[in-house]
């Protein structure tokens, strides 16, 4: 993440001849001065190689977005947004400096990085909350430094065979069934249905769904069929071996922010590496 050279873009230029410097400072004494919002350039974990050549952010490094102001507060704090579980993508949408790109169609990678990044520039890298130690269950109030823990992963590619196709997608053979399996970065998109769907099973008394079916969410095509029901068929009935090889390999392979800092126990002195925990404190810090 880099911060542009705003300097140039903070107040305006003094201007204007002898016989008219009464009237210019009068007018500068009248006129409230124009303030506009630094900028950050955000790195993005996929580097803009698996959008689609329509997409704004087709192979872009970077994406602009404004520093969050009391504005952006509001946001936060709107109860229809927070009710409807799209706050954080009003935030987003609202810093984004391009309005061209839709929060929801962002590489789930992507959008974790502009998150961070959107955080950092409203409230500072430091990121206070309460941690519980997964060895003694202690609850510590543990500080994250978000830029020294914030790293952008790259797909792993050491002992995985693959091939990248064209569109952004990934093609992988299940050891068991030897099945070609085709998997897609998820985007905002991907995320939203995940949710809506959830929430209705709830409203159901069902159970929210399983890996299984997120597994389905990322998978384009088996042997080269892309159609659903044949998708649906296939995962229904593969081995154990072969989902648990499609959600490795998923993982290895999809740009991401690693979010880990080390975390040491006040009370039993455990030592481990923690994931940077996305509670309420984020956005909302004490």
């Amino acid at each position: 993440m880099s911060t542009r050279n705003n300097s140039d873009r903070l107040g305006a230029s003094n201007s204007g001849s002898d016989a008219t410097g009464a009237v210019v400072s009068n007018q500068q004494q009248q006129t409230p001065m124009q303030f506009v919002a630094p900028t950050e350039l955000v790195d993005l974990p996929s580097k803009g190689k698996f959008y689609p050549e329509s997409h704004p952010l087709h192979n872009k490094e970077t994406l602009e977005i404004r520093h969050m102001t009391a504005r952006d507060e509001d946001i936060l704090v709107n109860k229809s947004y927070i009710q409807k579980g799209i706050v954080l993508d009003k935030l987003l949408e609202s810093v984004i400096i391009d309005k061209n790109i839709t929060v929801s169609s962002l590489l789930g990678g992507d959008k974790s990085a502009v998150l961070v990044a959107t955080r950092i520039t409203g409230y500072g890298s430091e990121y206070e909350t309460k941690v519980a130690c997964p060895s003694c269950g202690d609850v510590n109030d543990f500080s994250f430094d978000l830029i020294e823990s914030c790293a952008i992963t790259t797909p792993e590619i050491s002992g995985l065979e693959y091939e990248q196709t064209n569109n952004g997608t990934f093609l992988i053979s299940a050891p068991k069934t030897k099945a070609s399996v085709e998997i897609k970065p998820s985007t905002g998109y991907d995320e939203e249905s995940i949710a809506k769907t959830n929430k209705m099973r709830q409203k159901n008394g069902l159970p929210e769904l399983g890996l299984t079916d997120v597994m389905m969410s990322y998978m384009v095509s088996v042997n080269g069929n892309s159609d659903r029901s044949h998708i649906n068929s296939y995962v229904e009935s593969m081995p154990a071996m072969d989902a648990r090889f499609v959600r490795s390999s998923y993982a290895k392979l999809m740009p991401s922010v690693d979010l880990a800092q080390q975390f040491t126990c006040y009370s039993c002195s455990y030592e481990q590496e923690m994931e940077v925990p996305f509670t309420s404190d984020f956005f909302w810090p004490k």
